[in-house]
């Protein structure tokens, strides 16, 4: 059974200005407090957000029920401090004034090499965990995910807006983390050695602290022995959150058993990722069998029949099923923003957001 897990981060926003949200010391300790769904809720790079890593999952029960918890303990929490929470992958507005570091060493360090970007990194993931049973298959799956990271960021767009209007980006936050040193789809590597050592000569610059540091949409993270992908902006509900993450586990399981046919070159995949960002679902995407561009709905059949001998049971392969049908239908989360903003303006993108972070899949 291959293992995963989901690190989700949230937005607090004030429910007077709208705007993100300040919280005094005390609120943020109440807030890390949080220990429903059995994961731990930890500072991110903002005063204004809070990330939750989830426990370590085999189903998607499990999962939802863990997610669900966590978010629904944070609502009410946030909510007696007269804040919302939020999983939109950028906030939909600022204020004119820099962005608000939290406390600690490592992150005023980041925020004083990068001032700029730290003004406004009002940015919100989901990242995926794949248990691996060593790090040799872990670069086999990176090299198999490569060409589906374009899909699977048009999957998790949920980032239109910014400074109170439309980006016109689905996903505003994959265009917005290239400021970066190294973002996007990592290189294709020909085995744990040649990882290894590009690793190391990327460590060589003043730059990059750590290989934490490298904002590649797969890496392979260390410290939990896992592949960690980042491609997605976190998800208005924790039911497509989880559907997500599974059919990035069957990818997964696909990568380690059957090789990719083709190199497709790193031009290319850079260009299908910006052209995903900017449409999600609701264009054509870069197929990842043959290079060409497919209608995304097309595209997302086409993968459903290529990964279901990978998933990890029926239950697997119905959820995502039910859960990728319902996302072609209703749109992904940055087209449910937009239903909002333009039935209603902020108030109603607001409402959306807040009332999204707690919705059960069976509503």
């Amino acid at each position: 059974m291959t293992t995963f897990g989901i690190e989700e981060e949230f937005l607090l926003i004030d429910r007077g200005t709208q705007l993100p949200a300040t919280p005094a010391p005390q609120q943020a300790e109440t807030l890390l407090d949080i220990t429903a769904g059995g994961g731990k809720a930890t500072p991110e790079w903002l005063t204004c957000q809070l990330e939750h890593t989830s426990p370590v999952f085999s189903d998607a029960t499990t999962a939802l029920n863990s997610l669900l918890s966590f978010r629904r303990e944070l609502a009410t929490v946030a909510g007696s401090m007269g804040f919302d929470a939020a999983a939109t992958g950028t906030a939909p507005d600022i204020a004119l004034a820099p962005a608000q570091v939290t406390p600690g060493e490592r992150y005023h360090q980041l925020a004083g090499m990068t001032p700029a970007i730290a003004a406004d990194q009002y940015l919100n993931g989901m990242h995926v965990h794949i248990g691996l049973n060593s790090l040799e298959d872990g670069v086999r799956i990176l090299n198999g995910l490569r060409p589906w990271l374009p899909l699977v960021v048009a999957l998790g767009a949920n980032s239109p807006m910014w400074r109170g209007s439309d980006s016109g980006f689905a996903s505003w936050r994959s265009i917005h983390y290239r400021r970066w040193m190294a973002n996007s789809v990592p290189p294709q590597f020909d085995n744990l050695a040649d990882y290894q050592a590009r690793l190391k000569t990327l460590l060589h610059f003043d730059v990059v602290e750590s290989p934490s540091t490298l904002a590649w949409l797969t890496r392979i993270s260390f410290a939990h022995g896992t592949i960690e992908i980042r491609a997605c902006d976190v998800q208005l509900e924790a039911s497509d959150a989880v559907v997500i993450a599974l059919f990035i586990r069957a990818l997964s399981r696909m990568s380690l058993e059957v090789p990719a046919v083709a190199q497709i070159p790193p031009e290319v995949l850079e260009i299908a990722v910006w052209q995903s960002a900017k449409f999600g679902l609701s264009g054509s995407l870069m197929d990842p069998i043959s290079g060409t561009q497919k209608p995304a709905a097309d595209l997302v059949q086409d993968a459903l029949e290529r990964v279901q001998p990978y998933f990890e049971g029926a239950e697997d392969m119905s959820v995502v099923q039910r859960g990728l049908e319902r996302i072609l239908s209703e749109g992904t989360g940055a087209e449910r923003q937009r239903r909002a903003m333009q039935n209603g303006g902020m108030n109603a993108l607001l409402t959306c957001a807040s009332s999204s972070l707690i919705a059960h899949p069976a509503r």
